[in-house]
């Protein structure tokens, strides 16, 4: 294999060539790709260590999807950078999660709403677990889970944790933590860019250097990328929040049509935009159902066209559509019919 090396020159290392693309969520319209850098990941492995307080004897159970930055960024680079362990599970199981946990010692995880509660009520064997990451700082986690419960806020674009309440607890219950070191944060009235005072409600914005805190662009969409950028390199998360007390960040909305499944993000337009090319559907609102161990599901109010079949028959039809085109977790649970 050497021998036919020939006169090939290697590329140059270069921080800010892509390492990889990572497809959103869609919760707008069609998932955008997300080009992280070489720098970001970088940027992750050596920021996310400290966020969760890593160290090279830390076992991180990943059992979320590698299409998530939750599971390739906060868990797998964190890890990577102090040279810890990480345990991949292909699936998360609710009946072997302490199993698991104390077969490989675990002392990370990630939690989303769906995982605490599928565990809620189990029994807390011995283990070595110190840090659950959350989306916020909630008292009654720790109970149940047994360990402490940070917060950190982040998303595709934001390559790891944009805010992080770090290991001590010094910020209040509910809140999202402060801005992470090299992250910026402004709340922002998202109609005419004023800068919002504590406490009132605006669009989150998040700044850092491209390629290295947040990501690079999204690949070949010039369109997204003005929408998402200011001139002064500001990122606009589209999510609603309220700064409180020594900078605190308090999640109240997103600014988005999105439904939260499972930790799933789930794009109202897009199963209404499905469920509209059924023969029948005159018009039709998707909107979140409460669901015990997924937070919510997708349900749809369908008006009817005339001439349309029964309900019953349009119902079938609807689901069938959406099942047939869209992912499992975004297919609604059911369909009601009004006048």
């Amino acid at each position: 294999l050497f021998g036919a090396v020939g006169d090939f020159q290697p590329r140059p290392a270069e921080p800010m060539l892509p390492v990889g693309v990572m497809f959103t969520s869609g919760t707008t319209s069609r998932p955008k790709a997300v080009i992280h850098t070489h720098a970001n990941t970088l940027w992750g492995t050596r920021i996310g260590p400290d966020n969760i307080g890593a160290t090279p004897d830390s076992v991180y159970l990943i059992f979320l999807p590698f299409f998530h930055v939750n599971a390739q960024s906060w868990s797998m680079w964190s890890i990577l950078g102090v040279g810890g362990t990480v345990v991949l599970q292909p699936k998360f199981s609710a009946s072997r999660f302490w199993e698991v946990v104390v077969a490989h010692g675990v002392t990370h995880i990630s939690l989303i709403p769906f995982v605490y509660l599928a565990v809620q009520g189990q029994p807390i064997p011995e283990n070595k677990l110190q840090a659950a990451v959350f989306g916020a700082i909630a008292p009654p986690l720790e109970q149940l889970i047994g360990c402490r419960v940070l917060a950190a806020y982040g998303m595709t674009e934001t390559v790891t944790h944009a805010t992080r309440s770090g290991l001590y607890g010094d910020v209040p219950p509910g809140s999202l933590g402060r801005a992470t070191p090299g992250y910026e944060t402004l709340i922002v009235d998202p109609e005419t860019g004023e800068i919002l005072e504590d406490g009132r409600v605006g669009e989150l914005w998040v700044r850092g250097t491209r390629g290295i805190q947040v990501f690079l662009e999204y690949l070949d969409n010039p369109e997204a990328n003005a929408k998402a950028f200011t001139d002064d390199g500001w990122f606009r998360t589209g999510d609603m929040v309220r700064m409180g007390e020594g900078g605190a960040i308090f999640y109240t909305e997103r600014d988005k049509d999105m439904l939260k499944v499972g930790g799933e993000n789930v794009s109202s337009k897009e199963v209404e935009d499905c469920c509209r090319t059924v023969p029948g559907v005159g018009d039709v609102q998707v909107v979140g159902r409460s669901h015990p161990m997924l937070d919510v599901v997708p349900v749809a109010f369908v008006i009817k066209a005339p001439g349309a079949p029964t309900d019953d028959e349009l119902e079938a039809a609807i689901l069938a559509k959406c099942a047939e085109n869209l992912s499992d977790f975004k297919v609604p649970r059911a369909a009601y019919f009004v006048d």
